[in-house]
């Protein structure tokens, strides 16, 4: 399908064919056949053929792909079989130098380092729990999950060990450092650790010492299932405590392997399936692992279909640009703001960025006019969407090229027949197509619960359904749109104004990098709406002038009674999430 909008052409297959393709690769005996299966007494759509534990996925990618580049960090490159021996090494010390069993848990709190990477392989490979945590939380926050969890061992880089140590020194709990300052243990040091290991494994006494040929080492050795807990991630608690979302290997497994399958499917429609492409898949990281998006999207995606992934040390346009013309990037995922940010950047066509075929949005909405300045602005790059939560490992709606063009404002298709999306209403009962509530999906990829909060579990889940809190609609072709938070929805004299919408407005004026609008109180209507904005010049645009802007794109009521004007990035939680709730608290409330 060829969909033409204005001066934008894009030559893709369109969602209902890419579906029908899908519909012959789930059917029996196909390469991703779907059958039923039942957990916790629910039926959901299952696949017929997954690995049974994230171990037997990194070996097969291990295998397949061998000695091509996996993983690149500024001047590091890791293949898939090196990352792979890293991994099994650690998996290796985890047990045999700590005791580490199959269900302990172990805390990952870390920037993105390669480490990081090779801490989690390492543990769910064992059958151990991977935690991983917000890098940017406090010591309280993360002194909370240490204890929460119940771990039986941290590994933090040097900053965050740094901050815990006498926390965990209090609780007796075992600590390694990926990359120790100079003034920190250095035996504690995870890298040194698995070479000295690899030393040992090599001499001649203890020749049969490998994780595929034990030999008489003793060690622990766990059969992994696809229903042993795979990882804990703890919710980005912008209100109240942090969550503990408890995962199994095939919630994990499941949605990566419908994300393959679509990707699949995608292919055949549009005829490439069988055709080699210019450049070889590689993807940017340019999230925190930390996060759904960043592990799952990019980090086990990336190794389940033998994609190259560059980490970023840390966010900047310029060496992102860099970045993809060096090493010829196909994949660029990242909150709105990271493409808006290339989009912009003065020196964009000086670089050679025909490589990049994708450009998606993750952990919050694009305004719809920077849609389309995506597909205008990248010669090869065409923009989608996804939506997916932590709850759901990720998984939930695509939105690609042709329909996000053309459905600018939804958050994507759900993928059948693994994702099922109801709207509920305050009852947990299913509204028909075109109604407002709450947005709840089904799927296998959805958490088993959250750790140690029965009360929460339940109070999240409908009949399998995982209920997001968020508040949105199916359109006729079963797209689904947000319409706001729950929560988020500012009522003004009884009339319910939708943030996100007055965000959208906010965004179609030219100055305007970043917005966040929210609820103030007000003695006679209850609610007025406020706003933070970030522009590009303060002088620019006053607060009368934009007011005069938005009355003629939304109704007057909606528009911001106070605004205030900033010139610097707005706070963001770890999922990327623009932190409303700590703006809100830092802005004056109306007298």
């Amino acid at each position: 399908m060829q969909l033409q909008n204005q001066d934008i052409v894009v030559d893709q297959a369109s969602a209902q064919a890419v579906i029908c393709e899908v519909t012959k690769l789930t059917a029996l005996d196909s390469d991703f056949e779907v059958i039923t299966k039942q957990r916790d007494g629910i039926t959901y759509p299952a696949f017929a053929s997954l690995p049974t534990s994230l171990g037997e996925m990194y070996k097969a990618a291990a295998d397949a792909h061998a000695n091509a580049d996996f993983l690149v960090y500024l001047d590091e490159r890791y293949s898939f079989a090196e990352l792979h021996e890293l991994a099994s090494t650690f998996s290796q010390v985890l047990s045999q130098e700590y005791g580490i069993c199959k269900g302990d848990k172990v805390i990952i709190a870390m920037r993105n380092y390669p480490e990081w990477i090779v801490s989690f392989m390492g543990i769910t490979m064992l059958g151990a729990v991977a935690v991983p945590v917000n890098a940017w939380w406090s010591e309280q926050e993360l002194a909370h999950v240490i204890q929460h969890s119940q771990a039986s061992m941290v590994i933090a880089d040097d900053k965050r060990f740094a901050m815990l140590d006498g926390t965990l020194q209090k609780l007796a709990v075992t600590c390694l450092i990926a990359r120790p300052n100079q003034d920190q243990d250095q035996s504690l040091c995870l890298m040194t650790k698995i070479r000295q290991f690899l030393a040992n494994r090599h001499e001649p006494e203890n020749s049969l010492h490998s994780i595929d040929n034990p030999g008489t080492v003793k060690q622990h050795q766990y059969i992994v299932d696809s229903s042993d807990i795979a990882t804990i991630f703890y919710t980005s608690g912008s209100t109240g405590s942090p969550k503990g979302a408890v995962s199994n290997h095939e919630s994990v497994l499941t949605a990566l392997y419908t994300w393959l399958m679509l990707g699949s499917a995608a292919g055949i429609a549009n005829g490439a399936a069988d055709t080699e492409p210019t450049f070889a898949p590689a993807a940017l990281m340019t999230v925190p692992l930390f996060h759904v998006t960043g592990c799952h999207t990019l980090f086990l995606l990336s190794m389940l279909i033998g994609r190259k992934t560059v980490m970023m040390p840390y966010w900047d346009a310029t060496i992102a640009l860099q970045m993809i013309e060096q090493e010829r990037i196909t994949y660029f995922n990242g909150v709105p703001t990271m493409s808006l940010e290339l989009i912009n950047h003065p020196d964009k066509d000086a670089y050679e960025l025909d490589s990049l075929l994708d450009v998606c949005a993750g952990g919050a909405a694009r305004a719809p006019e920077h849609v389309r300045k995506i597909s205008q602005s990248f010669r090869s790059g065409n923009p989608s969407c996804g939506y997916g939560l932590t709850e759901t490992n990720a998984l939930g709606a695509v939105n690609g090229p042709v329909e996000y063009l053309a459905k600018p404002t939804s958050a994507g298709l759900p993928t059948p027949p693994i994702v099922d999306v109801k709207i509920l209403n305050d009852q947990n009962q299913a509204l028909p197509q075109g109604e407002i509530g709450e947005i709840a999906i089904k799927s296998l990829s959805n958490i088993l619960g959250y750790w140690q909060d029965e009360e929460a579990t339940l109070a999240a889940f409908s009949n399998g359904y995982f209920k997001t809190g968020d508040l949105g609609y199916l359109d006729e072709d079963g797209f689904i749109y947000i319409v706001d938070r729950i929560k988020d929805i500012i009522i003004r004299g009884g009339e319910n104004i939708s943030s996100l919408e007055v965000e959208n407005a906010l965004y179609n004026h030219p100055s305007t990098l970043e917005a966040c609008v929210f609820g103030l109180p007000d003695d006679r209507l209850g609610e007025v709406v406020g706003a933070v904005v970030y522009v590009n010049n303060k002088e620019a645009v006053d607060e009368q002038t934009l007011q005069l802007f938005l009355t003629k794109l939304i109704a007057h009521f909606k528009v911001p009674h106070k605004i205030w004007f900033v010139e610097q990035s707005l706070p963001r939680l770890g999922s990327g999430k623009i932190d409303k709730r700590a703006l809100k608290t830092s802005y004056p409330s109306l007298t």
